[in-house]
C-alpha cells in the first residue's frame, strides 16, 4: 500500500486518473450510471436498485407518506453533498491536503410544490435554489482551502446536473 491521504491510496488514485485520461474504453464504462426503483405495493414505498445496493425512499408523514426514510428531493440534495463532499475529498488528496474533518450543509427550497399536487399551474414543482455549504479543518490555509472548494463545485457532476438543461428522455410501457 502506497502513502495514504484521507484514507486514499494516493499511488492508486494516480493510476485511476492515469487510465481515465488514456482509455476510452474505461471512460464510457465511468460515464454512465444506472438505477431502477420499485414501488413496494403500498402506499408511497419505494425501493432504489443501484449496482449490487439498494436503499429506501418514501414520503413524510405531512404529504401522507410512512416517513420510513427520505423521499426524492431529499435525495437529490443529499446526492449533491455526497458529490460535493467526494470533490473535496479527491481534490484534497490530489494536492496532498490532509482533511481532519468535512461536513456539507444543504438546504433546498421548493419553487412551487401545489404543481406537483396538482393544485397550481403557477412556477414549477423542482428546486428553485440548493443551499450548500461547506465546514472544513484541514492542513491548509484558507485560500487553498477556498480554491481547492471552487473546484470541487466546479467539477461536481451532480452539481452540473442541478445547474444545466440536461435532457430527461421519459417513456412509458405497459405491462401486464
Amino acid at each position: 500500500m502506497g502513502e495514504m491521504i484521507n484514507g486514499i491510496d494516493v499511488e492508486k488514485l494516480r493510476e485511476l486518473l492515469k487510465q481515465a485520461g488514456e482509455n476510452r474504453e474505461f471512460v464510457s464504462k465511468i460515464n454512465k450510471w444506472s438505477a431502477r426503483v420499485r414501488w413496494l405495493g403500498s402506499g408511497f414505498n419505494f425501493r432504489s436498485y443501484v449496482r449490487n445496493h439498494s436503499f429506501l425512499i418514501s414520503e413524510p408523514s405531512e404529504l401522507g407518506g410512512p416517513d420510513s426514510s427520505p423521499n426524492a428531493v431529499e435525495y437529490v440534495i443529499s446526492a449533491l453533498g455526497a458529490c460535493y463532499a467526494t470533490g473535496f475529498i479527491l481534490n484534497a488528496t490530489k494536492r496532498g491536503v490532509r482533511v481532519r474533518n468535512l461536513e456539507i450543509a444543504l438546504e433546498g427550497e421548493i419553487d412551487n410544490i401545489l404543481v406537483f399536487l396538482g393544485l397550481s399551474s403557477e412556477g414549477h414543482p423542482g428546486y428553485k435554489r440548493i443551499y450548500a455549504k461547506a465546514y472544513v479543518d484541514a492542513e491548509a490555509d484558507e485560500r487553498t482551502i477556498k480554491e481547492i472548494w471552487e473546484e470541487t463545485v466546479r467539477t461536481s457532476p451532480v452539481g452540473n446536473t442541478l445547474t444545466r438543461s440536461v435532457e430527461v428522455i421519459p417513456e412509458v410501457k405497459v405491462v401486464r
